[in-house]
């Protein structure tokens, strides 16, 4: 049995010993990570099997993949972007059960900014203002009158 405790002792100080060395150094160390982290996970997110091309995601909603850029414009759509126009993603997802883009988005954008990945990370994110549902869950359940009033008191700062 002391052997044991020993091996423990042991084991413990080789993870420390492997969290000190694996520690960024400096600050921008740190930030370095983090993006290479943000990088590693938008590129799993936008090879996702929802997320379609511009070439794509057009023709299900009737339009040509001009008009597609057109009603981007206008934040009728969510498009996350890459570093190419090319690779950018349409998340299939924003289409409600009469094919059409959620009537909301507009209203998203309006409330928390022309980002795409905060409008997306916004509606997959589960709220406890809507009962721990995501946002897309509640407008697909016909609450954006809520999910709206929710995105604006988060750029409010006011968490209703």
């Amino acid at each position: 049995m002391p052997h044991d405790g020993i091996a423990l002792l042991i084991s413990l100080q080789d993870k420390k010993t492997a969290f000190m060395t694996d520690r960024p150094r400096t600050r921008s160390d740190a930030f370095a990570r983090a993006e290479e982290r943000a990088r590693h996970l938008a590129a799993t997110i936008l090879a996702g099997p929802d997320m379609l091309t511009g070439e794509a995601f057009a023709p299900r909603l009737g339009l040509t993949v001009s008009d597609l850029h057109d009603v981007e414009q206008a934040h009728a759509i969510l498009v996350l972007p890459e570093s190419s126009p090319r690779e950018a993603r349409y998340p299939a997802r924003q289409i409600n059960a009469t094919g059409q883009p959620f009537p909301a988005l507009p209203a998203l954008f309006d409330a928390l900014g022309d980002s795409g990945w905060t409008i997306h990370r916004f509606l997959m994110q589960s709220h406890p203002e809507l009962a721990g549902q995501t946002a897309l869950q509640a407008l697909r359940h016909g609450r954006e009158a809520l999910v709206v009033r929710l995105a604006r008191s988060i750029a409010e700062g006011t968490f209703a």
